[in-house]
């Protein structure tokens, strides 16, 4: 993984450990694991279809 993108990352799970708010913090990270879930599936599917393409 490009070091760039590991320190972001890094910055954001540590802002969002900073929340105090118990409620907040739950629902922050559920949302973060959501749109990682729909990024993920998009991409699996992308590379379904290159994959597909490439059979041809």
């Amino acid at each position: 993984m490009n070091l760039e993108f590991k320190e972001k990352i890094d910055r954001l799970i540590s802002e969002v450990s900073a929340i105090n708010d118990l409620t907040t913090k739950i629902a922050v990270l559920n949302y973060i694991q959501q749109e990682s879930g729909f990024l993920l599936w998009q991409l699996e599917d992308e590379q379904r279809i290159d994959e597909d393409s490439r059979d041809y």
